[in-house]
C-alpha cells in the first residue's frame, strides 16, 4: 500500500529540485483562494477529511519514475494515473479509519522515531528536517501523526490480505474449479489448428515499388505450378526464403490465430491439398498449401493443468474479496468527490 500521506509530500521535494511539478487537471473556473493556490482545490472528501489537488499530485508523483519527468505525459495517461492515485488516497483513509473503529491503530513510539530517523539521512546534504517541514507547511508533529497513519494501515492492508487470501484457497477448491470450469467451457476449448507449408518471396520494404512488383511476379509463377501439380515441398526447398525451407515448407500445426492475420484470412478459405494465391505481408509474399485442418476441441476437466487453475482462481478469489472489503468500508463511509477523471 502506498503512503497517503502528507509525509510523501517530503519524498516529493526531492524531485522538485530538479523537476517541475506534474500538471494538475484542474477546472477552469475555480474561487479566487484556489486560482492563487491551485493545489489547496478539494477533490474528494472521506468521513470529512479534505484530500487537496496538492495531496493528489504527491501521490501521482509518486506513482510515476522519475525519468518521466523528462518526458511529455498525455492528458489521457495522466488521468488515468490521477485516478489510481486518487483510489490510493482514499483506500488509505478508509483502511485507517477501520483501524481506528477496532483498536488497531497502536503504534510504538520508537517506530515511529525510527521512520523519523530514515527520512533525515534521505535529505539533500545541506538540508535539514526543520527546513524541509518548513518548506512544506507542517510540524513535526504532523509528520509524527502521519508517520504513524503510514504504518498503522500498511499493518491493517497486509493482515487483511494475509487473512483474505486464506479464505480464497480454503474456497478454491476441487468442486469450485468444476463449477468455474462449467460456467466458462469456452476458455477451456483449444481453437481450430491449421496445418500450412509455407514459400516466402521476400520483398526489401526500402526497395521501393519495383522490387515488391518482382516479388508479386515470382509469388504468382510459384503458386501457378503448385496449382498444376508441382510439388510443393520441393518448390519451397528451392525457392523460398523463410527458415521453414529446407523442411519443404512445413510449418507445423497452428492455432488458428497465431498467424499473420493475412494468413489466416487466407488458409480460411482453403481445403486441405489447395494452395493459395500469393498473399501479402510485411516480408514479402507467401504461397501457402493447407495440409490439414483440426476442429477446435473442448479440453475436459481432467486435461486441465489443475495446479495452474487453481493459483489462478485462487488469486482472482483473493483480489474480489479484496474489492468487495473495500467496497464494503465506503459503503459504510461518506466519501464525495469533487473532479472526476473518467
Amino acid at each position: 500500500m502506498m503512503s497517503f500521506s502528507k509525509r510523501t509530500v517530503i519524498a516529493s521535494l526531492f524531485a522538485a529540485f530538479l523537476f517541475p511539478a506534474l500538471p494538475s487537471i484542474a477546472a477552469t473556473q475555480q474561487p479566487a483562494a484556489v486560482q492563487q493556490n491551485p493545489g489547496a482545490e478539494i477533490v474528494v472528501t472521506v468521513n470529512g477529511k479534505k484530500i487537496t489537488q496538492e495531496d493528489l499530485d504527491t501521490a501521482t508523483n509518486n506513482l510515476m519514475p522519475l525519468v518521466t519527468y523528462h518526458n511529455s505525459v498525455s492528458e489521457e495517461r495522466l488521468k488515468g494515473i490521477q485516478k489510481r492515485a486518487l483510489e490510493n488516497i482514499v483506500n488509505g483513509e478508509l483502511m485507517y479509519k477501520y483501524a481506528k473503529d477496532n483498536k488497531l491503530d497502536n503504534v510504538d513510539k520508537k517506530e515511529i522515531d525510527q521512520q523519523v530517523k530514515d527520512l533525515k539521512k534521505k535529505l539533500p546534504k545541506g538540508d535539514s528536517l526543520d527546513k524541509v517541514l518548513k518548506r512544506s507547511n507542517i510540524t513535526l508533529a504532523d509528520l509524527r501523526d502521519d508517520f504513524k497513519k503510514d504504518i498503522v494501515v500498511a499493518r491493517v492492508s497486509k493482515s487483511k490480505s494475509e487473512e483474505l487470501r486464506k479464505k480464497a484457497e480454503q474456497s478454491v477448491d476441487e468442486a469450485f474449479m468444476r463449477d468455474y470450469y462449467k460456467k466458462n467451457l469456452e476458455k477451456f476449448k483449444e481453437p481450430e489448428q491449421i496445418h500450412l507449408r509455407s514459400i516466402l518471396i521476400k520483398a526489401d520494404p526500402s526497395g521501393g515499388q519495383r522490387v515488391w512488383n518482382e516479388s508479386k511476379k515470382k509469388a504468382e509463377e510459384i503458386a501457378k505450378l503448385a496449382k498444376e501439380g508441382k510439388d510443393f515441398g520441393k518448390l519451397a526447398q528451392e525457392r523460398s526464403e523463410d527458415p521453414f525451407a529446407k523442411n519443404g515448407g512445413d510449418m507445423g500445426w497452428a492455432h488458428k490465430g497465431s498467424l499473420f492475420p493475412e494468413i489466416d484470412e487466407a488458409a480460411a478459405k482453403l481445403k486441405p491439398g489447395e494452395v493459395s494465391d500469393p498473399i501479402m505481408t510485411i516480408y514479402g509474399y507467401h504461397v501457402v498449401k493447407l495440409d490439414g485442418r483440426k476442429p477446435p476441441v473442448q479440453k475436459k476437466f481432467e486435461e486441465l493443468n489443475q495446479k495452474k487453475l487453481e493459483s489462478e482462481l485462487e488469486e482472482k478469489e483473493h483480489k474480489k474479496l479484496w474489492k468487495s472489503w473495500l467496497t464494503g468500508l465506503k459503503n459504510a463511509s461518506k466519501v464525495e468527490y469533487f473532479k472526476k477523471f473518467d
